[in-house]
């Protein structure tokens, strides 16, 4: 089935254009970075001991991305909170960065209250809403990213702001070698993976084609490991399909086991293993052994390695095939890549329902 992609009009369902959208990756990468590097922040990067992300979703991936990136070059903890509130840790001393693409993500929104409220240093990372319009008057810096029709198009440029003020606080080394590298890696990617490249030549296309009818479960471990989390959301939102992902080498003390009920189920996954030259040599022993001793449980493995010099390069180059395999997927399944009716309608119950309460008991049970 994977001709469809190669066919004239096989994007015309894609009604926000967020495969267009991914191929400005480096045009965004680019006003991202400028525009962070612009902001004026008032805080002195001494007077920071940590950091804590808040965000959900798109927002809050950007920031796992970063620790994963610049795990063994962090120069100050750094925590990503997906949630209402703030770690009790969290003072006078602790950098909050509030990253709400839309500027609206209530979880975020109360974490920079709570921020406010202790006096921490906050930074928002926003495009709009409450975060601009309220907090900012407040005395909160907000650097806007660059427009996406959807948050979770809009991955490198927050990722992008993340870093530059990371970089600024004294929480990064000076990244410009990091940063010249990814932008060369967003290109190349681009070029490799976008519509325009056939299949035969596409790897993005290839994956989605692997993955077409089966329960995707994505493998990474160490920097890979959160892109798998981005794989997976991506396919999740994108392709409107369940996915899974998994960090090795936890995966191989409990969920191995369950890997055997499948069959019961009626599901036969597909693994997508994703590798990275710099991981643990006993990492990369456990992805080939799990994959040969769960294969009779599989409908099928694939393995992609990451490209790129530096780390950032390489998890650019990663993030970059999944966004395009998990449209390319949605393609396959004659999905709009665009919609979130699901999370709309959630989000119209938790507004129309009162805080906290249902008018109506029987309506959740």
């Amino acid at each position: 089935m994977t001709e469809l992609l190669d066919s004239a009009g096989a994007f015309a369902g894609d009604s926000l254009g967020l495969i267009a959208e991914t191929g400005r990756a480096v045009a965004v990468f680019d006003e991202a970075l400028a525009r962070a590097r612009a902001l004026e922040i008032p805080y002195p990067a001494d007077a920071i001991d940590s950091v804590v992300i808040a965000g959900m979703g798109g927002s809050a991936i950007a920031g796992d991305l970063l620790v994963g990136a610049f795990w063994d070059r962090l120069r100050k903890p750094v925590q990503v909170v997906r949630g209402y509130s703030l770690p009790g840790w969290a003072d006078t001393r602790t950098l909050v960065i509030g990253s709400t693409f839309s500027g609206t993500t209530e979880e975020t929104l109360t974490c920079t209250m709570d921020a406010v409220d202790r006096t921490c240093p906050a930074i928002g990372v926003s495009t709009g809403g409450k975060m601009t319009a309220f907090y900012r008057p407040q005395g909160v810096p907000v650097v806007e990213p660059p427009a996406s029709p959807m948050p979770r198009a809009a991955g490198v440029q927050m990722l992008a702001c993340l870093l530059v003020v990371c970089e600024r606080m004294g929480v990064l080394p000076a990244l410009d070698d990091d940063l010249a590298d990814g932008r060369e890696c967003l290109q190349t990617a681009v070029a490799a993976y976008g519509p325009e490249v056939a299949v035969a030549d596409n790897a993005a296309k290839q994956v989605a084609g692997n993955l077409q009818g089966t329960l995707p479960l994505i493998w990474g471990a160490q920097m890979t490991a959160p892109i798998a989390y981005r794989w997976k959301c991506q396919i999740n939102e994108n392709a409107n399909l369940p996915a899974f992902d998994a960090a090795f080498p936890e995966h191989n003390h409990n969920e191995i086991v369950g890997m055997e009920g499948f069959p019961d189920l009626g599901v036969r996954p597909h693994a997508v293993i994703l590798r990275d030259p710099r991981q643990h040599r006993q990492i990369e022993r456990r992805f080939g052994a799990a994959a040969d001793l769960l294969a009779p449980y599989l409908s099928g493995v694939t393995q992609v390695t990451a490209e790129g010099r530096t780390d950032l390069a390489r998890l650019l180059d990663l993030v970059l095939l999944g966004d395009y395999a998990s449209m390319y997927l949605a393609v396959l399944r004659h999905v709009d890549p665009g919609p979130i009716e699901l999370i709309g309608r959630l989000k119209d119950r938790l507004a129309n329902t009162g805080y906290g309460r249902s008018p109506d008991p029987q309506a959740s049970m």
